[in-house]
Parts: structure tokens; sequence; C-alpha cells
């Protein structure tokens, strides 16, 4: 995507900046604005198509159970402007069981683009997925905008900015040579009795190429405690891999 993008549509420019997007802009270190702009890194146009092949386990009382099926997003008509002058693209998400399958309707995903950080919102819960500057090791608040942490929270982290990427998945391997991810605080969120990991990648020019959770909650209550290897109670964990695109 054009590095002028924000530019012509009139999204540069002071920000009259609230609580959440204060501490949005605050945290971590001061390094400079990369040169690329949050929507290259999640480029979003009329027309754009991007599928997904998930690969994707729950656990019950240690049994996991697979499954596979695709995702794919498609923004349909032109993004309009919310209150503040923010463009807000809606994404179509369908379904099917397989590549030959027909998809099937699923949900909706907003993603809201502003000069400092760029957020999704599904089933009613906004989350921050990018913002500036895109620098290793930079901090902020996931859920800014929404009730799951406190407003000074710290709960996703760039790694990787800038570098290379590649994921196989069915025998193919997909490579990208421009990438940055963002990860949850994984010093508190992994420990023996459950633990969380939220990883997603976007490549330049491209978008979300590989998203990554996993949620389990080991069985810790018999007289040895909490076992290793690990005992999943209950669990889930998906892998979404990017497997066609246009943008």
């Amino acid at each position: 995507m054009n590095k002028n993008y924000l530019r012509r549509n009139g999204l540069v420019g002071l920000l009259s900046l609230s609580a959440a997007a204060l501490l949005l802009a605050g945290c971590g270190d001061n390094a400079e604005v990369q040169p690329q702009l949050l929507p290259d890194y999640y480029p979003l146009s009329v027309g754009s198509v991007r599928i997904y092949d998930v690969a994707d386990t729950t656990w019950r009382d240690n049994v996991p159970t697979a499954s596979r099926f695709q995702f794919r997003e498609q923004v349909l008509a032109a993004p309009e402007p919310d209150a503040a002058g923010k463009l807000v693209y809606q994404v179509v998400r369908s379904r099917r069981a397989t590549a030959a399958g027909a998809w099937q309707a699923d949900s909706v995903l907003t993603v809201t683009v502003a000069p400092l950080n760029l957020t999704e919102q599904i089933n009613n819960r906004r989350t921050v997925a990018l913002v500036l500057p895109a620098v290793e090791g930079k901090s902020w608040n996931y859920n800014a905008f929404n009730s799951l942490d406190t407003v000074v929270a710290v709960t996703r982290f760039y790694q990787q900015v800038g570098q290379p990427f590649s994921v196989s998945r069915n025998g193919k391997t997909y490579e990208y040579t421009n990438t940055v991810t963002t990860v949850n605080d994984l010093v508190n969120s992994i420990n023996a009795v459950e633990s969380t990991i939220q990883r997603t990648t976007f490549a330049l020019g491209v978008g979300p190429v590989n998203r990554v959770s996993r949620r389990y909650k080991n069985d810790c209550s018999g007289a040895q405690g909490c076992r290793f290897p690990f005992v999943r109670q209950l669990g889930q964990s998906r892998n979404e891999v990017l497997i066609e695109s246009s943008n």
C-alpha cells in the first residue's frame, strides 16, 4: 500500500487524544516513528479478500478434538467515518469446512484506522491491534477500549519489527520479507495452572498473515498438584494461516 495512504485520506494531523489514546501513545520507549504507517501492515480496500486455513483444537479432560476449516475476510463496501472522523471498515467473515465447500456467513469484523492506532471489533469487543510507532519492544493496552483490563494495563508488545517471517501449511511455505508481530504479556499469562498465548504477525502490504491463540486450564486438583506434562482440563488452540489474498 502507498505510504501516503493516511495523508490522502486526511488522517494525518493533530489528534485530540482521549485518556486511552494518551496511554497507547505513551507506552514503551521514545523511538522514532518507523517509515511504514499502520495501514501498510493492515491494508484494506473495497474488494480486498483474505482466506485463512484454520487448525483448531479444543481440550476437555485432557482429550483433544481437532478440526480444520477456512475463514474468508472481505471488504465489500467503502469505509465510513465515525463521529471522530476515523475511517471504519466492515470486514465480512465467512466460513467453510473444506476448500471445496460453500461459504457460509460467520461474523463481521470492524476495523477502525486512526492516526496513532488501528483497532478491531468483533462480538462488541474492541481491541487495539496496532499502534504507532511500530518499534521493537513497544508496549500498549490491548484492551484500552473495553473493560477487560484497567486503563493503565500494559498487555501487548511488538516483536521482530521489520523482520522476515515464514509459515508452512498443507505442505506449502509462505514467506514475507517485512513483518511485525504482536504478542500478549507472556510473563504474566503463563503459569502451571493456566496459560494464554495470543500472537499475530502482520506483513507489509499484505495484512495479518498468521494468528495464533492458545488458552489452557490445567488440572491441578490432585494430590500431586500441577503435573508435567500438563493435564489440560479445558483449553483451545487455534492457528490461522493466510493462504490467499488480494488487496
